[in-house]
């Protein structure tokens, strides 16, 4: 069954957004990527600008990889994307993938923790 995910109100409309309740307030998605993060006043982060060139895509995704627990999620449907998330071992933080890019990023995990 897949958990649904409820975004934190005040994320920027878009693709890729911060899970409610699941911030920790590590700062680190803002040392990446500066323009894209923001705090609210409880210390919670949340997109506050989604990415519009390719420099900005990119460092959206190092925050995916310097995040502490996945808080950062991705809903879009731009399979590059996802296919770099995956590649990066955060495919799980996309809402949807392909079954493809599913079964590659089981393959990926497996790989990461030595099940294979």
């Amino acid at each position: 069954m897949t958990r649904t995910r409820i975004p934190f109100p005040e994320n920027s409309p878009g693709p890729f957004y911060v899970e409610d309740g699941c911030c920790t307030s590590c700062g680190m998605p803002s040392t990446v990527a500066p323009g894209l993060f923001s705090y609210a006043n409880d210390g919670h982060c949340y997109v506050s600008k989604q990415p519009s060139d390719e420099k900005e895509v990119y460092q959206m995704i190092q925050a995916f990889e310097v995040q502490d627990i996945g808080c950062i999620r991705y809903r879009g449907s731009n399979r590059v994307i996802k296919i770099k998330l995956v590649a990066l071992g955060e495919g799980d933080q996309c809402d949807r993938l392909d079954r493809d890019l599913q079964k590659l990023n089981q393959e990926i995990q497996a790989d990461r923790c030595g099940l294979r």
